[in-house]
């Protein structure tokens, strides 16, 4: 991955920073690449099935509902 630095303005942080707060985004950094995929696809530049097909791509985590349910005690436990 490559990294690229953006200038914003305090909005901008402020709305990153509540997004990352309510919890839809672990960091600034996913919130921020969400909004520009969401902006690109909103122009018609990355459709649907293009979308898609990126994130099929990438290979999951094979986990059993049993293990599932103990990973989400510890993840409460933690809190």
């Amino acid at each position: 991955m490559r990294a690229t630095a953006i200038k914003i303005e305090r909005a901008e942080e402020d709305a990153l920073e509540k997004m990352v707060k309510v919890g839809l985004f672990p960091s600034k950094d996913e919130a921020a690449r969400a909004a520009i995929i969401k902006y690109a696809s909103d122009l018609g530049l990355m459709s649907p099935d293009m979308l898609w097909q990126k994130i099929t791509r990438h290979k999951r985590r094979k986990v059993t509902p049993a293990q599932l349910m103990r990973d989400i005690e510890s993840i409460s436990n933690e809190a």
